[in-house]
């Protein structure tokens, strides 16, 4: 839920992912099976639906002695976990992309790098951070990450269209060092390097990327990285980052993926 939420104990593993994955899945219902699958996958006890009711009961006194409203609900065969959209920081984080993105398209950069800014301060720290090593997590965890870079992209592209490279050289060092394979960024940054006048550093990030991309994975460098780099080695003015199809310079969001939650959304995992 949000950051202003009770922080309530939740006990075992199993228990806090089954709240991440009715957070995940809001004001809709989930059955058991899907709730047995997320908790076990393919190999379930013989016990999984009576498990499945048993941490369901738990959570709901749990839930309970917070609020006096319920949250969650019975509805069919499965569960129904009750929550405004703006209580949850994903669905917050997506409404100011969708808002950036079309500020973006009409050319108000710098409305567009506010929503943008405004949804990257809704991320603290790593995504359900306290389930990092569950199996159950991981997929939609990596979703979440993936999301968390699309913003961070659409954030510093737009910046760099309103001149604004400068102040962006130790954000993209950070997550080019911590994603090397991520082209895109690598691309940023050496737009940023050459802009900000330190030709020799951008084209040594070239480099470092190249030697990534061929030695160990075996694949050229993207065109646009490839162009960058000629255009910064015979000392012309680099062009503009090229568009992509959809919102300048980057994609749509990506459909609403299983994890619909952000570190810090479910305060009570910490």
């Amino acid at each position: 839920m949000s950051q202003n939420s009770a922080r309530l104990p939740l006990g075992s593993t199993k228990q806090q992912i089954l709240l991440a994955y009715l957070v995940l899945h809001a004001n809709r219902q989930v059955t058991v099976t899907e709730i047995s699958d997320a908790l076990w996958g393919a190999h379930p006890p013989a016990s999984a639906v009576k498990n499945v009711q048993l941490y369901v009961g738990r959570l709901r006194r749990t839930l309970a002695s917070a609020e006096p409203e319920p949250r969650l609900h019975t509805v069919g065969k499965g569960y129904l976990l009750a929550a405004d959209e703006d209580e949850i920081d994903l669905r917050r984080c997506q409404r100011l992309m969708r808002h950036g993105n079309a500020a973006w398209r009409a050319q108000d950069c710098e409305r567009a790098g506010a929503l943008f800014a405004e949804a990257l301060g809704l991320w603290r720290g790593r995504p359900l951070s306290a389930l990092m090593g569950t199996v159950a997590m991981a997929a939609e965890i990596r979703c979440l990450e993936e999301l968390r870079l699309l913003l961070s992209e659409n954030y510093f592209e737009v910046l760099l269209e309103a001149g604004r490279h400068r102040e962006l050289l130790p954000d993209l060092q950070r997550l080019v060092e911590a994603h090397p394979q991520h082209e895109r960024l690598r691309l940023q940054l050496m737009l940023a390097l050459s802009r900000s006048g330190d030709r020799l550093t951008a084209l040594a990030v070239y480099r470092d990327g190249y030697r990534l991309l061929v030695k160990e994975l075996g694949i050229e460098p993207c065109r646009e990285l490839r162009e960058l780099h000629d255009w910064i080695l015979s000392d012309t003015v680099p062009a503009p980052l090229p568009r992509r199809p959809g919102p300048p310079g980057g994609r749509d969001l990506p459909p609403d993926v299983d994890a619909d939650a952000i570190d810090g959304t479910l305060s009570s995992l910490h």
